[in-house]
């Protein structure tokens, strides 16, 4: 799948994301990322899965928010 789609590969979603690959793997495994399972070896990240992750991952700054 290409990226055009919105679906990225491992490297590519973790380069997205501004993180490794070992720490996507880790969110991976830990299931704070969705993910597709395409085949075997293949694992496909949708953007908007990420947007998403990593918008509830996000911690707010003192103060934030009033």
């Amino acid at each position: 799948m290409s990226d055009e789609i919105g679906y990225l590969r491992h490297e590519g979603a973790a380069r997205y994301c501004g993180v490794s690959q070992r720490c996507l793997s880790t969110w991976q495994k830990r299931r704070l990322v969705p993910f597709v399972k395409a085949g075997r070896k293949c694992v496909l990240f949708k953007k908007s899965d990420l947007d998403t992750a990593l918008a509830r991952l996000r911690v707010a700054a003192i103060g934030e928010g009033e």
